[in-house]
């Protein structure tokens, strides 16, 4: 007795086995034991196993209620959910092979045999579930090549599954495409060679469809139709998934880096200032490094919150909802009041979603200008550290723009307006480490003078010309504050070794400058009309054009 196949249900069952394949090699580097928590791994493991296992039956299903005899054909029910339970387990074997590190020659070839042996055995059983009488006799070759079929599937299938297990690249993506094309196909070869071993005696009769089996068009699309949906939903909490934990490893990397770098920096600053008499510098890089910091610890403080209070583990249950009502899916989703609100749900869900990665994404973009700003003002300095003397060419607006970069944070802090009058000074031969130094120094004073008088808005005035005085040209540079002003008596005494104004100053930066002017042969001056008139600092030094 022979029978014919319904050619849209036999195409239904291949698409059913290629999305099936796709979801295997996707869910390999969930179940990974080297690149997730051992809780993750198992929880993807069981949710991947039953995904897969339903995937799997669903496509041979399929594939047997495509199957037409010129009788009454059916299915007994306990017998074709005990092929569903051996696709599970089956599934289950696969990915926990595919948690292993390394997989070996044996164990690929021993999980093969066994998967083989296991998908072939749910084939069979389900066939059995037809109770034929006479019963199914099998073409022994054609019943041997569907076994050695699903055999080589699988090992094709771990093989590939496992080399790809941790790409998530456009190519790595074309390849799983490609390789669960080549499995889906295998997948229906073996089932249809199976098929075609079945040899149904004359006068067959089916013992199931006398009792009320299950076999109808209807339901078999309803269940590719729900297997789909349930493979497509795993890919995409996979997809969710692999994506939240690669923004945490980045953002674990980056902190980390930030950590390291500032632990470097820090050192070779205070090592620099102790080395080249520049200590000052040094606390302001410091200070405007911890600036830059209070925005660092603010953007990955939101991005933590973001990441705890994310609503991707939402999808898992959604999942693992139509996962328990796979068997009735069609009817879950229009008579289940839980089944019928659950496409709006994910709609809502996706959304919501969608709006997280936004906004990490903004925090990350301000996350990288502050490590740049950071890198900024570290390469600046550095820049400067090496020998005590060294004379050669220096633009002195260059070194000014330097100057200020070094104190850019403190001073956009307190929102004070920088205002530049710069004459047109030639290329120069100077110290420009001693110059760098004091100009350090000055603006530093400058912005810490308006803390003394809030309450309005303040600004600095930077100068810098050539003047022609009776001894010479000499480079001139003024930096002006309007902030607290210097008391009459304090003029005098303002660059002597320990003398400050500052609550928490040590009498150090001026007296420095003073030193390192008169090094250069040059002169530093102080001027101020009295308290709240703010002051004038001016460093004058030969002219020697390079």
């Amino acid at each position: 007795m022979n029978g014919h196949y319904d050619s849209s249900l036999v195409a239904l069952s291949i698409v059913v086995a290629i999305i099936a394949s796709y979801t295997a090699l996707d869910l390999a580097g969930c179940v990974s034991s080297s690149t997730s928590t051992p809780r993750k791994s198992w929880t993807w493991l069981v949710a991947g196993a039953l995904s897969l296992g339903i995937g799997i039956w669903s496509m041979h299903f399929i594939g047997m209620l495509a199957f037409r005899l010129p009788v009454a054909v059916a299915y007994d029910l306990p017998i074709t959910l005990l092929s569903m339970v051996i696709a599970i387990i089956v599934s289950a074997l696969a990915l926990f092979i595919l948690r292993r590190p390394e997989l070996g020659a044996n164990n690929l070839i021993i999980g093969a045999i066994l998967m083989g042996i296991g998908i072939s055995a749910m084939h069979y059983v389900g066939m059995f579930a037809m109770q034929m009488s006479p019963p199914i006799r099998y073409d022994p070759p054609l019943f041997v090549a569907s076994v050695l079929i699903a055999t080589g599937a699988s090992l094709a299938a771990l093989w590939i599954a496992f080399q790809l297990r941790w790409k998530r690249s456009k190519l790595a993506i074309l390849a799983k495409l490609g390789s669960a094309g080549v499995m889906g196909l295998a997948i229906t070869g073996m089932h249809y060679t199976g098929m075609a071993a079945a040899q149904f005696a004359p006068g067959s009769v089916c013992i199931a469809a006398t009792a009320g089996g299950i076999n109808t068009t209807v339901l078999a699309i309803a269940i590719g139709g729900g297997t789909m949906a349930i493979l497509i939903l795993t890919l995409i909490v996979s997809a969710l998934d692999a994506h939240f934990a690669l923004n945490n490893a980045r953002l674990a990397q980056s902190l980390q880096k930030i950590t390291l770098e500032l632990h470097e920096a820090q050192s070779e600053l205070v090592t620099t200032a102790r080395q080249a008499g520049m200590a000052e510098i040094a606390n302001n890089v410091l200070h405007d490094v911890g600036n830059v910091l209070n925005s660092v610890n603010v953007s990955a403080g939101l991005i933590g919150d973001k990441m705890r209070d994310s609503k991707d583990q939402n999808l898992a249950k959604a999942v693992q909802l139509m996962n328990e009502h796979a068997t009735d899916i069609g009817e879950f989703f229009t008579r289940d009041e839980k089944g019928k609100t659950l496409p709006g749900y994910l709609n809502k869900l996706v959304a919501t979603l969608a709006a997280e990665k936004q906004s990490i994404a903004q925090e990350l973009v301000s996350l990288s200008k502050s490590i740049d700003h950071i890198k900024d003002i570290v390469t600046t300095q550095q820049s400067y550290s090496g020998a005590t003397s060294l004379i050669g060419p220096v633009q002195i607006k260059d070194l000014m723009e330097d100057a200020l970069r070094m104190n850019a944070a403190s001073i956009a802090q307190r929102r004070i307006t920088i205002v530049k009058e710069f004459g047109d000074v030639p290329l120069l031969l100077l110290d420009k480490h001693r110059v760098l130094q004091i100009l350090v120094n000055l603006i530093g004073n400058a912005k810490h003078a308006t803390d003394g008088a809030p309450g309005r808005s303040h600004q600095i005035k930077l100068r810098m010309d050539i003047a022609e005085p009776a001894g010479g040209p000499r480079l001139t540079i003024r930096v002006e504050d309007d902030g607290e002003g210097i008391e009459p008596e304090n003029l005098a005494r303002l660059f002597g070794h320990g003398f400050t104004t500052r609550k928490n100053g040590h009498g150090f930066g001026l007296h420095s400058c003073a030193l390192a002017a008169k090094e250069m042969a040059g002169t530093m001056t102080a001027h101020s009309d009295g308290p709240g008139k703010g002051a004038v600092f001016t460093l004058q030094l030969p002219v020697n054009r390079a």
